[in-house]
């Protein structure tokens, strides 16, 4: 994957966009794998998961990626433009 691409919906990064922690600071994570992706991805990726099931279970993109309601998004994002930004995801607690 190449470093401006979003590893999530796997288009070309565009403002705005967040770096996600692999493994969740709050869980110990120590912030050496990250991954630059858009902010609507990262927001999906969060609404999904809670921290502990990141940490414990989706410990990898691929792993993220296989996850049935993440790919239904990534098929209707692909469609938006690269800037878009729907702030209605709200993280998992």
């Amino acid at each position: 994957m190449e470093e401006n691409t979003c590893p999530i919906c796997l288009r070309q990064l565009a403002e705005p966009t967040c770096r996600h922690h692999l493994i969740p600071l709050s869980q110990g994570g120590k912030g050496d794998v990250t991954f630059m992706m858009h902010k609507i991805c990262h927001g999906k990726v969060h609404s999904i998961f809670n921290e502990k099931e990141l940490a414990r279970t989706y410990t990898s993109i691929e792993k993220i990626l296989e996850n049935e309601e993440l790919q239904k998004f990534v098929n209707w994002v692909k469609k938006k433009p690269l800037d878009f930004y729907d702030g209605s995801f709200k993280a998992k607690k």
